[in-house]
């Protein structure tokens, strides 16, 4: 849909394709999604670019999985803000519901742009993700490695890789998405793209495992464990089957190089040793996390209404519960600590429902279903309530949900060798 450019400006007399100018708007803040030195960060304002222009341009579908679901996170803050007045800190009580609401509409608004053209928009975000990934990742290993001066400072925090991220655990979580999209590519498309997509998973498997987080280590287990059962139910050819284990034990192989390669490093094998256990101090004991978990338990039982957000690490704990469901029950009381559990949950199972079915828009659920299946895990471990990948992943199943499936004859059957998933 063109619109012509406004009279007298350098572009008069010229059109701008609507769909274009909205896939650049989309691209532009998914590509610096993983800058995040410091927040707001600059992907935070090109989101809000995103939350404006997708609408405006009508590049947006919203159908009814992103309206319920958004309306169950518009609650949560609600609730979120009205527990504030518990907090020990208001202002950064208040703030961090609002970056809540933000990061929620920025999914919202993203579902919609999928569900209006869901095959090409979905493959752009996952793309301009992997890049970002990739981006970050080239940082992580120049500094942890020193191979620019000053960059060891700049990319790393306590001997771990965190690339253009603050924390070593959000850089480590944020490459699952992309790690399972390339394995994806390397399963189902054409040897070109599946050659690309093995040269680009072993420098974010190289970064992965120097992040040293045992939450992103389990998180991308758990994506690509699901991620193998989808495309083994889902295989309609033995080829695919074939493929399969080729490319499972392929990685493996990879994967035990990898590892054995960066050990003889021995500051990487002296902190993945110390790394590889949960017996370390800040995890056991009544002031570790799982102590601290335990308290979190206990205050959510005495306080249906919650303490307000941050009142637990302020008041009971040095810390947040590392644990994004509990933090929600304290934050925003039973109700929302429900709310915010019924929209995770429906969101995998709907993710998961989908992937199963044949059609042009499987691989899209395949990919987005299983990366969230992860981070849905790791939240278990860790607050990942703010952590944009988090929403990124959850917009796409929520847009390819409610989007308008290309025409596709219901009489194929499920063993069609000529009915391919697209990714």
């Amino acid at each position: 849909m063109p619109i012509r450019a406004i009279a007298g400006t350098p572009l008069a007399g010229r059109t701008v394709n609507t769909k274009m100018l909205a896939n650049g708007v989309v691209a532009c803040a998914l590509v610096t999604s993983a800058i995040v030195f410091s927040e707001p960060a600059i992907a935070d304002a090109l989101m809000g670019g995103v939350i404006i222009a997708i609408p405006v341009l009508g590049a947006a579908r919203f159908g009814k999985v992103a309206i319920v679901n958004f309306a169950m996170w518009a609650a949560l803050v609600a609730l979120g803000i009205a527990a504030t007045g518990l907090s020990q800190t208001f202002d950064t009580a208040f703030k961090h519901q609002l970056v809540t609401l933000f990061l929620a509409a920025g999914a919202f608004v993203l579902a919609g742009y999928v569900a209006a053209d869901p095959i090409p928009r979905i493959t752009l975000i996952f793309w301009c993700y992997v890049v970002a990934c990739m981006t970050a990742t080239v940082a992580a290993i120049i500094g942890y490695f020193d191979l620019v001066p000053s960059a060891y400072d700049l990319f790393t925090n306590y001997g771990r890789a965190r690339g253009t991220f603050k924390d070593p655990n959000v850089y480590g979580a944020a490459l699952g998405p992309a790690i399972t999209f390339a394995a994806w590519i390397m399963l189902r498309e054409p040897a070109k793209r599946a050659s690309i997509a093995a040269f680009i998973v072993l420098p974010l498997i190289i970064g992965l495992l120097l992040s040293f987080s045992r939450g992103a280590w389990m998180s991308l287990a758990v994506s690509i464990g699901v991620l193998t059962v989808l495309t083994a139910y889902t295989s309609r050819r033995k080829t695919d089957l074939h493929r399969l284990g080729s490319v499972s034990i392929a990685g493996i192989v990879a994967m035990a190089l990898v590892v054995f390669s960066v050990l003889q490093v021995e500051k990487v094998r002296n902190l993945l040793t110390e790394r590889a256990t949960l017996d370390q101090s800040y995890d056991v004991g009544p002031e570790g996390r799982f102590g601290g978990q335990q308290k979190a338990r206990n205050l959510i039982l005495e306080n249906p209404f919650g303490i307000g957000t941050h009142t637990f690490r302020d008041k009971y704990h040095h810390e947040e519960p590392h644990n994004v469901y509990l933090s929600q029950f304290l934050n925003a009381g039973w109700l929302g600590g429900m709310l915010f559990a019924i929209s995770v949950i429906a969101t995998l199972v709907v993710g998961l429902r989908a992937a199963m079915v044949n059609g042009a828009l499987q691989g899209g659920f395949v990919v987005a279903t299983a990366a969230f299946a992860g981070l849905v895990f790791e939240g278990f471990v860790i607050d990942s309530d703010h952590w944009r990948h988090f929403f990124i992943v959850m917009a796409c199943i929520w847009g390819l949900a409610d989007a308008r499936a290309p025409d596709i004859d219901p009489s194929r059957r499920r063993d069609d060798p000529s009915d391919a998933a697209a990714a």
